[in-house]
């Protein structure tokens, strides 16, 4: 089970949660979406793996190589507040990069989203120890919530199993012994009101 587990928490990595923010949003919401330019999506995703994943993925390994950070997971309190810093800074450059009109509003929503529960984490981090996982995993439920709810489109059965993922990650973090059950319940609740209230608040204004 422990293996099982650790594969889960690298395949949902929340660097992994923009991305794949993205596939969704192309493949559940196509009427929308208008995929329509398969050459400008191309574009679009690289530019989003580019900015989001390997990026930062690149500044935790440089912070492993000098012993900053003991692992990809970031598990100890004291050494999450660097990574966190400069991961929200990449964001926000890829915010800057991506403020284009071919570029969905929903994955700019997402990204603000993303970086805004990582600035309340790491202020929460100063005193208590929240899943950044469930952090992330948690925003993309809040973000499909909202897009179902306000477009009334797509299969609703995604959502059901964006939530069940939520819900095998959650446990994958409880059988490492990496999180209590309120880290992990508080993690989720950070990201999924941070995104369904950014998506509120750009509706109805």
């Amino acid at each position: 089970m422990r293996i099982a587990s650790q594969a889960v928490s690298v395949v949902l990595h929340p660097l992994v949660m923009p991305t794949l923010g993205l596939l969704c949003y192309y493949t559940f919401f196509p009427s929308i979406a208008q995929m329509n330019d398969v050459q400008l999506f191309l574009q679009i995703f690289l530019r989003m793996i580019l900015l989001t994943l390997f990026l930062p993925l690149t500044s935790v390994f440089i912070m492993m190589r000098f012993g900053q950070i003991s692992s990809m997971f970031v598990e100890e309190k004291k050494e999450r507040n660097w990574p966190l810093l400069i991961t929200a800074g990449i964001y926000l450059a890829a915010l800057y990069l991506l403020n284009d009109r071919r570029v969905p509003a929903f994955i700019q929503l997402f990204l603000m989203g993303a970086v805004g529960s990582m600035i309340i984490a790491m202020l929460i981090n100063l005193r208590w120890k929240i899943s950044l996982h469930m952090i992330g995993i948690g925003g993309l439920c809040g973000a499909l919530t909202a897009l179902y709810y306000f477009t009334q489109e797509g299969n609703p059965i995604w959502l059901m199993c964006a939530f069940g993922l939520a819900g095998i990650l959650g446990t994958a973090r409880l059988l490492l012994n990496a999180h209590t059950s309120m880290q992990i319940l508080c993690g989720f609740a950070l990201g999924f009101g941070m995104e369904l209230g950014l998506a509120v608040f750009a509706v109805r204004h």
